[in-house]
């Protein structure tokens, strides 16, 4: 099946209501840090265009990632709970078919991210404290896009692996901020010395770090794409080995 279809296919899909909903949420919980971290570390007359991009990127960068891994567990789970991926295997889509069309939704959504993320940074920078949209501009590097693309991909490979392979959406919707969480003070026993432990390889924690990247990372980079070759390979081998048993 051609690309243009499996896109018009992922297109129709986004238009569920519980898809429509976590998409307000997400324009909600997105613009809602911004603000407020903002308004934290800076006043008027201090504020200058690389550290509010670097705190733009920082409130945003748990919250566009949590909600990439959420979103693909919400978008997929309804497709296994409402039997619409059984249907579409009976009207001849194949896995790989499916399997693809999940991938280009990562894709576009990640992209959707990134341009929120500049629409917020220069929108919040212009209004809020007077900068120039030539010193915006400026900072935003094509290594930092690549960087966050990458995170905000391989966050949504994490969600796509999760739902392929337990095909439970409740759950899945639970996971990922307990698993951040879980990561959060993992990090804290680091930092304390209590115990060694290789936070770098977490999944969130790799995906923190190469986000909010300024350079090229080749460690970080390495990292995000080992664990998204697991994600793939997870995610591929949990629909392709599994029966799928008609209605």
């Amino acid at each position: 099946m051609n690309i243009s279809t499996l896109i018009k296919i992922e297109y129709t899909k986004l238009f569920r209501r519980s898809n429509i909903l976590f998409l307000f949420l997400f324009l909600y919980l997105m613009l809602t840090p911004v603000g407020r971290v903002s308004d934290q570390f800076f006043d008027a007359t201090s504020v200058n265009s690389l550290d509010f991009l670097k705190v733009t990127l920082q409130s945003i960068s748990i919250f566009g990632m949590l909600l990439m891994a959420i979103f693909l567990v919400n978008n997929t789970g309804n497709d296994f709970n409402e039997g619409s991926y059984r249907k579409n295997l009976a009207v001849g889509l194949t896995k790989r078919d499916y399997f693809i069309g999940k991938l280009l939704l990562i894709f576009f959504f990640s992209v959707f991210v990134i341009v929120f993320t500049i629409f917020s940074y220069l929108s919040f920078g212009t209004f809020a404290y007077k900068l120039s949209l030539y010193s915006l501009f400026e900072e935003i590097l094509s290594i930092n896009l690549l960087n966050q693309f990458l995170a905000l991909f391989n966050a949504g490979l994490f969600g796509l692996f999760f739902i392929t392979v337990f095909r439970n959406r409740i759950i899945g919707l639970v996971f990922f901020p307990f698993w951040l969480f879980t990561e959060f003070v993992l990090l804290i026993v680091n930092e304390l010395k209590t115990l060694k432990l290789p936070v770098g390889f977490f999944p969130g924690r790799a995906c923190f770090n190469l986000y909010n990247s300024h350079v090229f990372d080749l460690e970080a980079l390495v990292i995000v794409i080992v664990i998204s070759i697991i994600f793939i390979t997870s995610a591929w081998l949990g629909l392709f080995l599994r029966e799928e048993k008609s209605q």
